[in-house]
């Protein structure tokens, strides 16, 4: 099946963020630029508070779907994204680099539960559409045949029936609405704790006693040492050549074994000196590149899960607007079952078939959105795990 172009860029997004590159907004990345035409179920029908089709669903769900995607992506970018090391930053202590490993893995953990716990009871979410639509379709007729023939008990029978699914369907979604709003406070917690452990890094590598600064010190008092060296070297190298000139010179012998010595032990002690500085100096700028890569990563990781956060938020409101579309229409089903005894039989027909008829489009419209979501946008993240 050729997936849409807006999956396929996510996609790539993915294995891009993953690498530490960029870190999106999610409000851009969850744009759908393609506006499709509205659903008005009781553009015709003379009785809207009977209605029994999807006003509203449809937006609801569209909502749901470009969020999904989204939070797909952030949840994978933190799964994959690699560990943020400091080993070897000897500026870091252990308990640091201990609770950055340890809110690492509980944000990891937390990305996982989304896409192995929640994100199912939102394909379920839709699926719960789908299928009420079947149901709908199969009742069709049943109602049409009943309204025609007066037959308000078989009315009455499937408006319950049909009543009953919606309320079911209602209830899965406020209990996956208060299960988000739960995970919700996992990561803000995350959130939380690795803006405390970027903070902490920040203020070492920044601060004027420890971090990048001092390194940058000690790189320039070894870079010192090594000049100072240089120059003791030199004036060493000189003093062996003297002391190797004078020795060949019987009367200045004795002094010229002393300047022999002492070049000798000068050229060493420098050569040893600039190795050990120069092997500092490799050492520290290494600490300083790893510090702020390291750095980087811990910035995108807390800049994801701060960003899964606020696309939970707005996941949040678009199923509590699915949960409200449910809950409309179930209001509208019982008051057309409480009042179809009160409804003059003969204008039955007219109040049930017209509404009907405007209702099956509007549903199958709603349930092939639904079914192109379920195939290409909700489900196409298993196949990036």
């Amino acid at each position: 099946m050729k997936k849409p172009y807006k999956v396929m860029a996510l996609s790539t997004l993915i294995a891009t963020i993953a690498a530490g590159s960029i870190t999106p907004s999610y409000a851009s990345a969850a744009e759908n630029t393609t506006k499709s035409a509205p659903i008005y179920a009781d553009a015709e029908n003379n009785y809207p508070e009977y209605s029994l089709g999807p006003e509203g669903l449809k937006d609801a769900i569209e909502k749901t779907g470009s969020n999904m995607l989204v939070m797909d992506l952030y949840a994978l970018t933190i799964v994959k994204q690699a560990n943020v090391n400091f080993d070897g930053v000897t500026v870091i202590n252990n308990d640091l680099q201990t609770s950055i490993k340890d809110n690492h893995d509980a944000s990891r953990k937390n990305a996982k539960q989304w896409l192995d716990g929640l994100k199912p009871q939102i394909i379920q979410t839709n699926q719960n559409i789908i299928n009420y639509n079947t149901q709908f379709q199969n009742y069709y007729d049943v109602l049409v045949e009943a309204a025609n023939n007066k037959d308000k008990e078989t009315l009455k029978a499937v408006l319950t029936s049909l009543d009953d699914s919606i309320s079911e369907n209602k209830g899965a979604v406020d209990k996956l609405v208060q299960d988000l709003k739960a995970f919700r406070g996992k990561l803000e917690l995350d959130t939380q704790n690795l803006k405390t452990d970027a903070n902490k890094i920040t203020d070492i590598l920044s601060g004027q006693d420890a971090g990048i600064p001092l390194m940058q010190k000690q790189i320039e008092a070894n870079q010192t040492l090594i000049d100072e060296n240089n120059k003791v070297y030199i004036a060493s190298s000189v003093a062996t050549a003297l002391g190797a000139y004078l020795t060949a010179t019987i009367i200045f012998a004795p002094i010229g074994a002393g300047a022999l010595g002492g070049g000798i032990y000068g050229v060493t002690t420098s050569q040893q000196q600039i190795k050990t500085a120069q092997d500092e100096i490799i050492n520290l700028s290494k600490n300083i590149s790893t510090a702020q890569q390291q750095v980087g990563k811990l910035t995108v990781l807390k800049n994801n899960t701060n960003n899964l956060t606020a696309t939970i938020d707005a996941a949040i409101t678009a199923l509590e607007n699915v949960k409200n579309q449910w809950q409309t229409m179930g209001a509208k089903y019982k008051s057309l079952n409480d009042n179809v005894d009160r409804i003059n039989p003969d204008k039955l027909a007219a109040i049930i078939k017209a509404d009907l008829k405007i209702a099956k489009g509007s549903w199958e419209q709603v349930n092939k959105y639904a079914e192109n979501l379920q195939k290409s946008e909700i489900s196409f993240v298993e196949e990036k795990k």
